[in-house]
């Protein structure tokens, strides 16, 4: 295991929500097998443009590297690559900034072939700039042609941007045909007309906790996901149908959100976030025993905001309320995946959201027309209450979109 010195600035005169944010880039070394063995920070009102420290923080960065053999330093700050290279070159180690550690956790996390993708070109997208920067550097000067004789280090640049350019293109190519056929299996799952329900939260909140949890609770059991103790276990968007009483419907867990999530990340991971966007319902998981849940809670709505979910119904669900002495603080559905605590009460209010409006109806179906039981059966409750010459008499309930579509074989409404 590799040993980190984590570094910092608090750049906005808030010492608690800086200590907070640092806090959670140590978990992310932690989280990329890497052991902090030192920490550093600063508040300023600006950073150094040379050296993002000053001169004296620098000197202290310098002998705290020396003094636990470290082998790396993490800024928590977003790092120009000429910074980060002064840096390195006073302090003696590498230096990576807050942006190439998420890269590297999600390079170490992804299993299927869009993950991958996705977080290549991700790294692509970062790492070109430092590419160039270095071409330059080695070159001499990047200054050395004219506009009649271009410098070697010029022509180098191009070449590398235009490979770079040529595997992002690639890259973004075979995403497309991944993209295409999830678009097929999700119009199949659209001609079912089932609900469907995206997890959502801060990364560690216990998403994939509260799906294995729901899919315990289904009658129609399926496989379970991969749950850890560990910011960024799921990158891969993971469904599941989900029965439960007399309802039906699809079940996504999707990336957690983290503060200052890269834009190339929010960018290359659009389709693993289209769970979000195209959710009948949001369930928003935070974590009740964080003591910074309420920012990680504006973390998560902002981010909602930013892909493009902002407008879609959002039922918060508060987990491991079982860690808590005193949860009388907490205004929401509180609940613990780890003991089920509260668990039907949240299933409940869950299909109360899904399903809010709700017609009754009794209907003399054709014979002809049997093949709309099989186009509604998963939106809509129905009995068969007997056969009879002319067709079917069946009792329905369920959402009134979907009644309506039985109009013109309604006998009367059923009373409640």
């Amino acid at each position: 295991m590799k040993k980190a010195v984590l570094a910092g600035i608090s750049l906005k005169n808030a010492p608690k929500q800086f200590a907070s944010v640092f806090a959670e880039t140590k978990a992310l070394c932690e989280a990329c097998n890497l052991e902090v063995v030192g920490e550093i920070s600063q508040q300023s009102r600006s950073m150094d443009q040379r050296t993002a420290f000053r001169q004296g923080k620098i000197q202290e960065l310098a002998a705290l590297v020396k003094a636990t053999d470290a082998d790396l330093i993490v800024f928590h700050n977003p790092l120009p690559i000429q910074v980060s290279e002064r840096i390195s070159s006073l302090c003696g180690v590498n230096v990576i900034d807050r942006t190439s550690l998420i890269l590297d956790i999600f390079a170490s996390r992804a299993r299927s072939k869009a993950a991958t993708l996705q977080v290549e070109m991700a790294r692509l997208q970062y790492d070109l700039p430092r590419i160039l920067h270095e071409t330059a550097d080695q070159s001499g000067h990047e200054r050395g042609g004219s506009a009649y004789n271009r410098g070697a280090g010029e022509m180098r640049s191009d070449l590398v941007a235009r490979q770079y350019g040529g595997r992002i293109a690639a890259l973004k190519k075979e995403l497309q045909k991944i993209e295409k056929q999830r678009w097929q299996d999700e119009r199949r799952r659209t001609r079912t007309l089932m609900r469907r329900v995206a997890l959502v939260g801060y990364t560690n909140a216990g998403k994939s906790s509260l799906m294995n949890r729901m899919i315990a609770m289904s009658t129609m059991q399926g496989r379970t996901v991969r749950e850890e103790d560990m910011l960024f276990a799921t990158l891969d968007t993971s469904v599941r149908m989900i029965a439960y009483g007399q309802r039906k419907f699809l079940l996504y867990d999707t990336v957690g959100f983290v503060s200052d999530l890269p834009h190339t990340l929010i960018d290359a991971f659009k389709s693993t976030l289209d769970a979000a966007r195209d959710a009948d319902l949001l369930v928003h998981v935070a974590d009740a025993s964080d003591p910074a849940c309420t920012d990680k809670i504006a973390i998560t709505e902002e981010t909602l905001q930013e892909i493009g979910a902002g407008n879609i119904e959002v039922l918060r669900v508060y987990n491991k309320c079982d860690l808590l002495e005193d949860d009388s603080h907490i205004d929401g559905l509180k609940i613990s995946c780890r003991t089920g605590a509260g668990m039907d009460i949240f299933m409940h209010e869950l299909l109360a959201r899904l399903y809010p409006k709700e017609e009754s109806a009794l209907i003399l179906l054709p014979y002809d027309r049997i093949a709309m039981i099989d186009m509604y059966k998963t939106a809509v409750e129905m009995t068969i209450l007997e056969n009879r010459e002319e067709g079917m008499l069946i009792s329905l309930k369920g959402p009134a979109r979907y009644i309506a579509a039985f109009r013109n074989y309604r006998i009367k409404e059923i009373e409640e």
